[in-house]
């Protein structure tokens, strides 16, 4: 039986929040215009010079204020996000964990990455000048969030735009909004500045945000985020996009095994399979592949679905999403696979799917070329290392990829020659966990980064100065008039510098 977990109710201007495992009503949120977009973005310009008037320093101080909520606020955030979501506890953890690290991370590398930025000039052009590479924020940013990891992909993208400087209107999934509202509602009771708000509604509330902000990130499918990249084009607004994933594991001969096979079935199948990076295939040598694949399905086998305390894994929290994983899946076995687990809905109330590994696939399924985002984990058998590394570059998508095998070297010739903007080496998803670490994606996954420098500073925009630092002239050697004497007056300075003057002391 499947069950909305959410409608939007346009007649009674509602949204209405369902749990996913089970179809219950949580709660009802106002269904918001694209005016009210409008009324917020000006509410939120209005505050922002004074939030960006009162220096690093102070914005610090209230971002770990609101750190230190969040810590005091975890369970409650917990219980709403395992709600929206259907999720077990365990990964709504992660996002708070994640949000504290975040604001802890910038706390400590935002004075350096935003300060001022002095330059050594290297041409003869800029001789006795004083050049300054400044950065100012966005007054605007609007981030534009998903519904898997909802607090994380909302607010935790709008932590770095606050230490910037920049006021954020966020729009939350309308699938999963209520731990994002109560992340609002944390910020408004610290007392912090009015400039963190989000508002609440469908596709058209998402294009209002495009229209009204300064600098946008959006996170969520590979469809959407061209819409948004075309609205935004309209504009030259700036954006920052991390879409769709059929990120590859790769299991060479040699591996530790039970150490592949465990990491295999959590990268498969943690939040529900319901992960950007999570494993949506898996290559593996053939002298391995019997043994491995025995070893998964034991493993998968004996996860539990739930969502009480000790459950692995819970309903989908989208409930469009399990039609999709019900189609690759018969579309997978009609074309030849083999269903080892799973490979069936649940039966019961809510949106339910069991686990589900196949073998016997190849690259002409949907569930080998589309991402899938559910509980399936396809496993192919491959030669060597080099039809792994051909068939995982075999896609238009491109976010990351993990690699199992005893010798490092190979790992990481490998892991330099995958079309992924990450590798993990006998690990799974450390580069979204490591927050001062950049993650962005390759190909049709995506524009820019989050995490490190480039979460932070692509909030910013650079203004350099320029300024002579000698007493001025009436004018410079290259300026008006030309003449002569000046030609050979400046082309003897070019080559003092750029020949076998200077040249020779890397000046």
């Amino acid at each position: 039986m499947t069950e909305k977990s959410t409608l939007i109710d346009a007649e009674a201007g509602l949204i209405r929040v369902h749990r996913p495992a089970d179809g219950t009503h949580i709660a009802d949120l106002p269904l918001q215009q694209p005016a009210h977009v409008a009324e917020c973005a000006a509410r939120l310009r209005g505050a922002q010079p004074e939030w960006q008037r009162i220096g690093l320093a102070r914005r610090i101080e209230w971002l770990r204020r609101y750190r230190q909520w969040i810590v005091d606020n975890t369970d409650l955030l917990l219980e709403i996000g395992a709600a929206e979501g259907g999720r077990v506890r365990n990964e709504p953890m992660l996002e708070t964990t994640l949000l504290v690290e975040l604001i802890d991370y910038y706390s400590r590398s935002a004075p350096k990455l935003l300060a001022p930025r002095r330059l050594r000039p290297r041409s003869p052009l800029v001789l006795g000048k004083k050049v300054t590479v400044n950065r100012y924020p966005y007054p605007l940013a609007g981030v534009i969030g998903a519904w898997n990891f909802p607090m994380l992909l909302t607010v935790g993208d709008a932590l770095p735009a606050l230490f910037a400087g920049s006021a954020v209107v966020l729009k939350p999934s309308e699938v999963t909004p209520l731990a994002v509202r109560e992340l609002i509602r944390g910020w408004q009771h610290i007392g912090a500045p009015p400039v963190l708000d989000a508002v609440y509604g469908g596709g058209d509330l998402g294009a209002a945000v495009v229209d009204a902000a300064d600098f946008v990130q959006f996170t969520g499918s590979v469809a959407t985020g061209k819409r948004v990249l075309e609205r935004a084009a309209s504009t030259v607004t700036p954006v920052s996009l991390e879409l769709g994933g059929k990120d590859p594991c790769l299991v060479l001969a040699g591996a530790n095994l039970a150490r592949a096979a465990n990491c295999a079935v959590y990268g498969g199948f943690s939040n529900n399979g319901q992960v950007c990076m999570g494993f949506e295939r898996v290559y593996v040598e053939d002298s391995v592949y019997d043994e491995f694949v025995e070893m998964v399905r034991t493993r998968v086998l004996a996860l539990r679905s739930g969502t009480e305390p000790g459950s692995d894994v819970g309903a989908l929290t989208f409930a469009p999403q399990l039609d999709i994983v019900d189609a690759q899946v018969r579309d997978a076995v009609e074309r030849g696979a083999r269903v080892l687990t799973g490979g069936h809905r649940v039966e019961r109330a809510g949106t339910w799917y069991a686990p589900t590994v196949l073998v016997d696939v190849d690259h002409s399924m949907a569930v080998m070329r589309e991402e899938t985002f559910g509980p399936v984990l396809p496993i192919v058998r491959v030669a060597d290392a080099e039809e792994a590394i051909r068939f995982a570059n075999d896609t238009e998508f491109g976010l990351s990829a993990t690699i199992f095998a005893t010798d490092d070297r190979q790992a990481e010739r490998i892991a330099a020659r995958l079309e992924v903007g990450a590798v993990n080496i006998n690990d799974f998803l450390i580069n979204m966990t490591c927050v001062d670490a950049p993650q962005g994606g390759w190909k049709t996954s995506g524009i820019g980064a989050r995490g490190a420098e480039y979460g932070l500073l692509k909030f910013t925009r650079t203004k350099v100065v320029a300024q002579s630092r000698i007493p001025a002239g009436d004018r410079e050697i290259n300026w008006f008039p030309y003449t002569p004497a000046r030609f050979r007056a400046f082309r003897s300075a070019i080559r003092l510098v750029h020949g076998r003057g200077l040249g020779r002391f890397g000046l």
